[in-house]
């Protein structure tokens, strides 16, 4: 535990030094905040261990030596910080129990910028300087005189300190990055405002647009309120943030909420909202400790990156016995849900990566929907952890694992391996394919693990017997299994080709397999040549297709469906096209893509209009092109065809989102 501490105690030394002086930061917000908090927690634990010097006692870090050293009249505290709903009212309930009555509370963003300190005397800026450790800032006043946003004279003679946040508008980062004389382009805004601030030279400093929101009146003059001090700045011409507001108690998380939601929009960056006591009365009240003030907290948004601990990595098996590793999490909230498991993608991402069982790691969801682990905290590692070793054998069969030279994916070769079976099972239930109502993935289990299915042409031999054995399945879900399988014989021929889980095969390319056969008995004889002349139609889908009706699992498959007669009714063509943005214009899509499956994209593609290959030729117009494009960007190059990104697809079909 002592090593924890004393190793924790450094970490975050070093983090703040290069956050604060270096504008360099080796740890994000949220990697910094987790272990802060383990700190916090620790220390809270082992009290005799606090000491004067640890990161919990303190502010910032000690200031640059590049600046002269200004010491605050008031030290400029720091901000206690909350992550959820339940600690903020926890906090209003502390409030109110030493003030005796529910405070009049005040709610404005939290700007991610530079804390600055304003002095002015005879109505003309005198100093600024940067918070510092708290105690000793950093004087910058030369280069803050060159930032229009900053006053440099005001209508009251007497001494006044302005306290407020320097910053970076979007906007004006987005230009900084793309001057083709910046030695290297800054990592965000904050970053880019502290080291425009800090700039030897000050004409660099204002060249760069940085503004200004102003937040406290430290000295205040005629006010009795928070609101009234910031309506006494905007008059002496300082700019307020222009959402802060009063708030009451029982608005407060809806405020909250709101501002939450607003953030995206706006041309600086937040990561929060601060909550103050409006009554500066009651402020004095409540008073400080050491390290910040009681009466005010930062309520911090939910990041799209959250860090937790890694605690296993794990193997699943895929309905074609591809091999994904994914990893086993301590739970963590990320955009809105509990998260325990995320996908850690292929052998090459782990190793690329060097993530760790132990690890700390950063989490985010891949398009606000499946969950992965971005990268470890390797800084925070605890001693020395061992590299992974990825499984040389199946996890479910024990079949030694392959990889084609071309692929990324480890994959299992048995055709029988139980859990592709499993996999391969509820995938041909599944909606798309042949929509089996009640059979889901556990279900599917149940039925492979007590051999009563061995493919999926084997559920249309099953009684109610057979089901009955199933746990759980009583007599109305047995009803409910039967009937839907009954149902299933007539699905679309479409759809149960995509429920054979062939490799390369999904919906779309299913649809056009499915138009050029009358029956599913036609996949019997329909040739390699005769499946790559389709419209759509690549050699690697032909050889897919040939390949899973030439070997003993796939032809038993397909024999064994024909057999209970599941042959499929001609597919309805239905029009999806929602404009002709991409008429004319014929695509190939290859590599992988964080946000959209290609079977996803393809349909995005026809719903504009456009037509999908699988093959680029010189009738190509555009290849798509996501993660580890491969062979094609070569035949790409060679025939002199344009290759877009997914942005620039989204662009053509008119669209800006991601989903």
């Amino acid at each position: 535990m002592r090593d924890r501490i004393d190793a924790l105690r450094e970490l975050l030394d070093r983090a703040s030094y290069a956050y604060y002086v270096l504008d360099s930061p080796v740890l994000t917000d949220a990697e910094y905040d987790v272990l802060y908090r383990e700190l916090v927690d620790l220390e809270r634990a082992n009290p005799g261990r606090i000491t004067d010097a640890s990161p919990t006692q303190r502010v910032g870090a000690p200031p640059s030596r590049l600046f002269a050293p200004v010491t605050h009249t008031d030290p400029m505290l720091s901000i206690d910080n909350v992550f959820d709903t339940a600690e903020l009212e926890a906090w209003v309930d502390r409030l109110a129990r030493l003030l005796g009555e529910t405070p009049d509370l005040f709610a404005e963003l939290k700007i991610d910028g530079l804390a600055l300190s304003l002095r002015y005397e005879g109505g003309v800026l005198l100093q600024a300087a940067t918070r510092g450790d708290g105690r000793i800032g950093e004087d910058v006043t030369a280069n803050v005189y060159t930032v229009d946003a900053v006053p440099k004279r005001i209508a009251y003679q007497d001494p006044l300190e302005v306290r407020g946040e320097i910053y970076l508008p979007r906007s004006a980062f987005e230009a900084l990055n793309r001057d083709p004389t910046l030695k290297a382009p800054f990592a965000n805004p904050r970053n880019a405002a502290a080291g425009s601030l800090r700039q030897k030279d000050p004409r660099v400093t204002a060249s760069r647009g940085l503004a200004f929101f102003a937040y406290q009146l430290e000295s205040p003059v005629l006010c009795s309120t928070h609101e009234e001090s910031l309506d006494y700045l905007a008059s002496l011409g300082f700019r307020i943030e222009p959402h802060a507001s009063p708030v009451l108690r029982e608005n407060l998380l809806e405020r909250v909420q709101e501002l939450d939601r607003l953030r995206g929009k706006l041309d600086y960056e937040t990561d929060g909202v601060v909550i103050k006591v409006n009554s500066l009365a009651q402020r004095v009240q409540v008073g400080s400790t050491s390290r910040a003030p009681r009466w005010v907290i930062a309520y911090k948004f939910a990041p799209e990156e959250q860090v937790t601990r890694l605690l296993a990595i794990a193997i699943s098996v895929g309905k074609t016995g591809k091999i994904t590793p994914f990893a086993e999490l301590e739970p963590v909230v990320v955009a809105g849900s509990t998260v325990t498991r995320a996908t850690l993608h292929n052998a090459e991402q782990i190793e690329r990566k060097d993530v760790r069982v132990g690890d700390l790691v950063v989490v985010r969801k891949a398009g606000e929907i499946i969950p992965e682990v971005v990268r470890p905290v390797p800084e925070a590692r605890l001693g020395e952890l061992p590299r992974y070793q990825f499984p040389t054998h199946c996890p479910s069969c024990g079949s030694r694992l392959v990889r084609a030279e071309e692929e990324v994916d480890f994959r299992c070769p048995n055709r029988f391996c139980r859990e592709q079976l499993v996999q391969r099972l509820s995938h041909f239930c599944s909606r798309d394919a042949l929509d089996i109502d009640g059979m889901g993935e556990m279900r599917a289990r149940q039925l492979v693990d007590r051999d009563l299915v061995h493919t999926p042409a084997d559920l249309y031999r099953l009684d109610s017997g057979q089901l009955h054995q199933l746990p759980g399945v009583g007599e109305k879900m047995v009803e409910r299994l039967l009937s839907g399988i009954r149902a299933s014989r007539t699905r679309e021929l479409h759809r149960i080709v995509f429920g054979l889980a062939i490799d390369n095969v999904g919906l779309h390319v299913a649809q056009v397999v499915a138009r050029s056969i009358t029956t599913l008995a036609d996949l019997l004889t329909i040739t390699e040549d005769e499946l790559v002349a389709l419209d759509g139609i690549g050699a690697t889908v032909a050889r897919s297709v040939a390949g899973f009706r030439d070997d003993q699992y796939g032809s038993a498959l397909l024999a064994g469906l024909i057999e209970v007669g599941v042959v499929g009714a001609p597919s309805r063509v239905v029009d999806t096209t929602v404009s002709d943005r991409l008429a004319g214009l014929r695509f190939v899509i290859t590599g992988s893509f964080a946000d959209y499956s290609r079977d996803q994209l393809r349909a995005l593609i026809l719903s504009h209009g456009g037509e999908v290959s699988e093959s680029v030729s010189r009738r190509t117009s555009y290849l798509v092109a996501g993660d580890r494009g491969g062979s094609k960007l070569t035949k790409a190059a060679e025939l002199g065809v344009e290759v877009i990104d997914l942005p620039s697809l989204l662009e053509l079909a008119g669209r800006t989102d991601v989903h």
